[in-house]
């Protein structure tokens, strides 16, 4: 694994099948995909996949947990890594209720059983985030979709 830092962010390149992290790793950094493919394993069993464009481990920063999966690569991949103070910098330039909304879906989604349901619809989401900018709007969306994806059989 390579990694290049400047000022908040740093660049990482794997190789295939290194650990990027384990389940119950303390959480310091979330990640964006910038090309390649991530294997998701939580309790030693296949969880899911990540690619290109995808941003992760912002719940357990962003919440203060451990980190709930092991992700490591599958292939080849380029990774953006952001600090703590970094991701807080970013989140804290968007407004006081996208933030809130932001906050609210991480903790849904770390608490999600299959029972509960979305706190508020997508339109309501993208109403709030349409004048912010792009990486807070991808952030919330996506956040959005990985619980809006943990619910879909529920009524």
């Amino acid at each position: 694994m390579k990694k290049i830092t400047h000022g908040q962010t740093t660049k990482i390149l794997m190789l295939e099948d290194e650990v990027l992290f384990n389940q119950g790793d303390e959480a310091n950094k979330a990640y964006m995909v910038v090309a390649g493919r991530l294997s998701v394993e939580v309790d030693k069993n296949a969880a899911g996949y990540m690619g290109d464009g995808e941003v992760f481990g912002e719940l357990a920063l962003l919440l203060n947990q451990k980190r709930s999966a092991t992700v490591k690569s599958v292939k080849p991949t380029e990774l953006i890594e952001i600090n703590k103070e970094g991701l807080e910098l970013i989140l804290n330039s968007a407004s006081g209720i996208v933030k809130e909304m932001i906050l609210k879906l991480c903790e849904e989604l770390s608490k999600r059983t299959e029972f509960q349901k979305v706190p508020f619809t997508l339109e309501e989401l993208n109403s709030k985030v349409d004048c912010e900018n792009e990486l807070i709007t991808k952030l919330a969306r996506q956040i959005f979709y990985r619980l809006d994806k943990s619910t879909s059989h529920v009524e």
